[in-house]
């Protein structure tokens, strides 16, 4: 059975060229099962939106995004939890548990495990 994934990406860091070019390592990694698309038996990319400074409309995006397509998980995107310097407008456990909270699926933080 598959699992439909919707993947969400700082805006900001993909668009200032900081190592990542855009979503391609986030999409391969769903194809490949990489990083913490592993825990997946068959995982589906079915949305991907990009977080865009200073973040205020993403929690409503995902729900947009739902009203529309069937979505078993959010992932946040290493861009989002891993980069340096870190997000200021984001704690992104608080982000998850919103995201939780609100929606009834679960928020991982991470995507891939390329470097």
């Amino acid at each position: 059975m598959a699992t439909n994934i919707l993947l969400i990406g700082c805006g900001s860091y993909m668009d200032a060229g900081y190592g990542c070019p855009g979503e391609y390592k986030c999409i391969k990694a769903v194809a490949e099962k990489n990083g913490q698309f592993a825990q997946y038996d068959n995982p589906v990319l079915v949305g991907f939106l990009k977080c865009q400074c200073p973040g205020r409309a993403t929690i409503n995006n995902i729900g947009a995004v739902i009203k529309n397509v069937k979505v078993d998980a959010v992932h946040l995107s290493n861009c989002m939890v891993k980069a340096q310097p870190m997000c200021k407008n984001h704690d992104f456990e608080q982000f998850k548990k919103m995201v939780e909270d609100k929606y009834g699926i679960p928020c991982v933080l991470g995507t891939h495990a390329y470097d």
